[in-house]
């Protein structure tokens, strides 16, 4: 089974770099890489979760994908939890509805050969909505669903902080959701926890399990201050090779993607601007 993981990839109806990268992306997944499966690990749109122009651009390119995709959304989809969300935008009910009807459920199983992939959404955790407990019940169904394959699990923010990391809650899963779910998950053989967010790529280790940070494959930030964790900071792709149980996990660079600071971006720091967010010069 070969999945491929692309993150972080801020389309905007607006047209831009972000929307000329996954233009060269996609012949290059489809040609080159040739998966069985697509996981988007969240942050499709530029900045803006109540853009319905930026899901509807976004939904189109990513349609051109011909390989099955899934999507996880991302703080810039549905909102985020905690005390300091990105530019107010808490995550609500609305917001994820408004997700779901673009880019599918928000959270899912599939199963590939002889592997089982999980989807969570890392941005209802927390937050006490309808949607966090109907995936905290779905959970328990899970085990039964996948019996004993090994299982990739993706999420928009990191199971675990990087280090250093300025403030756990904005940039990873906080700690008490985390033990929760690695609770939920504890009957299961992962092989990976997958995620964004970061925009950049590493690899670490829980236990027996890869932990892998997906690159965006719009942005390539090297702004230290910006972003927390010492990976490597380029656009691009995540492949995995999975046989006979095992997963090989290849960071893939992808011809002509351009590399630059989101806050250089004119269709970010324009999105940024409408939902109320300013950047220091």
């Amino acid at each position: 089974m070969r999945l491929v993981q692309i993150s972080d990839t801020h389309l905007s109806h607006l047209g831009g770099p972000t929307n000329d990268n996954l233009e060269r992306l996609i012949p290059f997944v489809n040609d080159q890489l040739r998966p069985d499966l697509v996981v988007h690990s969240g942050d499709v749109l530029i900045a803006n979760p109540d853009s319905a122009a930026d899901r509807e651009t976004a939904r189109e390119l990513l349609g051109r994908i011909s390989a099955p995709l899934r999507v996880v959304p991302g703080n810039h989809d549905v909102g985020e939890p905690g005390d300091a969300p990105w530019a107010g935008l808490g995550t609500t009910s609305a917001r994820v509805a408004a997700f779901t009807s673009a880019f599918g459920p928000d959270h899912w199983l599939a199963q590939v050969g002889d592997y089982a992939v999980i989807g969570l959404n890392s941005e209802i955790l927390s937050t006490g909505l309808p949607e966090e407990q109907a995936q905290w019940d779905w959970l328990e169904t899970v085990p039964e669903q996948v019996g004993g394959r090994p299982v990739l699990v993706f999420g928009h923010k990191p199971f675990w902080p990087p280090a250093p990391a300025p403030t756990e809650n904005a940039i990873s899963i906080p700690g008490h959701e985390r033990y929760r779910l690695l609770r939920a998950l504890a009957g299961l053989d992962v092989r990976v926890y997958g995620n964004g967010h970061l925009h950049q790529f590493s690899i670490e280790r829980y236990g027996d399990a890869l932990t892998v940070t997906a690159p965006s494959t719009a942005f390539a930030s090297r702004d230290a201050g910006r972003l927390a964790g010492h990976g490597l900071q380029q656009a691009g792709v995540v492949e995995y090779r999975c046989e006979d149980g095992d997963v090989g996990v290849y960071f893939r660079s992808v011809p002509g993607l351009t590399e630059r600071s989101p806050f250089d971006t004119e269709q970010f720091v324009s999105t940024a601007r409408e939902v109320g967010v300013t950047f220091d010069a």
